[in-house]
């Protein structure tokens, strides 16, 4: 079965979407480039992906929508009427109106949108929900909607983007959860959570702490932090997933639409 040249096109805060993506890309085709959305240092006006392409386009679901600042580097991108498959990567609680926000964002850019998956990653708060996940059981699904995306691009008809795709067009943001994490005295100083904040949240002359009116609380200085360091009060993180564990327990699956 013919495989595609791959644009990959990702906003992965603390690497899960990133993995999805990378594993759906891999089996679509050879990654010739690669976008990271987390730069908040660059333009991405001069991005346009070649039309002969197939653009990989993976963003997380924050409290039921895809982050505000990932649809505006999104809108950035030329899509040069490239053909696309969407991901949204949720928590293992739902994905809401994340996928057809990501979906209709494709198309704004110009792209053909052939396929939408939503596919589950560990939660990146509360880590115990959706653990290890992309797993293998991942891997061996995702293969499979990556072997029916090839399909649907070989087959003889028209390629169609009218689908169905769950969700409202008024993406419903379910809630506005604001949480800052911070280092302690330990915290060496070395600027790698500065580096990956999205937002520039993280001043490089006060690192301890961040702009609570930057943050979009995606974790990702957590995750950057090579001593564990940066951290959430655990008193609200234990709350948190006590309130939770009812809605984010269990194997959610992966779904896909084309």
């Amino acid at each position: 079965m013919k495989t595609y040249p791959v644009v990959e096109i990702t906003f992965s805060p603390t690497g899960g979407t990133k993995k999805v993506a990378d594993l759906i890309s891999c089996y679509l085709g050879n990654i010739t480039n690669t976008v990271n959305l987390i730069r908040h240092d660059v333009s991405f006006s001069d991005v346009t992906v070649p039309s002969d392409s197939l653009a990989v386009i993976a963003a997380p679901v924050f409290e039921g929508v895809i982050p505000d600042i990932a649809i505006e580097r999104m809108k950035e991108i030329q899509g040069n009427h490239a053909n696309c498959v969407v991901i949204a990567v949720y928590g293992n609680r739902a994905y809401d109106d994340g996928l057809i926000q990501l979906k209709d964002t494709a198309e704004l850019c110009g792209f053909n949108v052939i396929a939408s998956v939503a596919a589950v990653a560990e939660h990146s708060i509360m880590r115990q929900f959706g653990s290890g996940r992309p797993d293998e059981e991942d891997s061996k699904e995702l293969k499979k909607f990556a072997e029916e995306i090839l399909e649907k691009l070989s087959s003889d008809k028209e390629l169609s983007t009218d689908y169905f795709v769950p969700g409202s067009h008024e993406y419903k943001r379910l809630g506005n959860l604001s949480v800052v994490p911070k280092a302690n005295a330990s915290c060496t100083g070395c600027g790698k959570c500065a580096e990956a904040c999205p937002t520039g949240a993280i001043n490089k002359n006060n690192i301890r702490t961040g702009d609570s009116s930057k943050c979009i609380s995606c974790m990702g200085c957590i995750a950057a932090c090579p001593k564990g360091i940066r951290k959430l009060n655990p008193v609200f993180l234990a709350a948190a997933s006590l309130k939770m564990k009812n809605l984010l327990s269990g194997r959610k699956p992966n779904e896909i639409f084309l």
